[in-house]
């Protein structure tokens, strides 16, 4: 747990982390809407949506991933970004060991709504890190003399 937090950190309330996992779910629910409702309506009808209801998993998903992450793990500014770029690398990543597991498909349209999803959840992280600029680590220590690595 040195790495990304320590058990005091873990357990801090404050404003960001409350906003992160508000977040997460509320991508979460848009996500599930979109796999359960949406996508058999385009299906159904043969609407052309441009491939948004078969990508729409990833598109979500990748949301949810990096906003629960950071929230979970109550990251810094530094560790948010770190993290939302490593979710998303195992996300594409994982896109393409899919023709190697059964029933994979390799999609390019889900690297891509990976690729859109990544960039909304960097827009968002740039958003709140900004308006709450003052959340500081625990006990105000600074990064490196917490057990942090920033």
């Amino acid at each position: 747990m040195g790495y990304l937090s320590t058990p005091s950190r873990i357990f801090e309330p404050n404003r960001s982390r409350l906003v992160f996992l508000l977040v997460a779910g509320a991508a979460f629910l848009v996500t599930e809407f979109g796999r359960y409702v949406y996508r058999p309506y385009v299906y159904s009808r043969g609407v052309s949506d441009f491939g948004l209801a078969d990508s729409v998993g990833n598109l979500g998903g990748i949301i949810v991933q990096i906003f629960l992450g950071i929230g979970v793990l109550n990251a810094t500014r530094k560790q948010s970004f770190r993290l939302a770029a490593f979710f998303s690398i195992g996300f594409v990543l994982y896109e393409f060991a899919q023709p190697l597991l059964p029933k994979g498909v390799f999609d390019w349209r889900d690297i891509v709504a990976t690729a859109v999803g990544y960039s909304l959840s960097v827009t968002v992280l740039f958003i709140v890190w900004r308006r709450n600029d003052g959340d500081k680590p625990a006990n105000g220590q600074s990064g490196a003399s917490s057990g942090r690595i920033a």
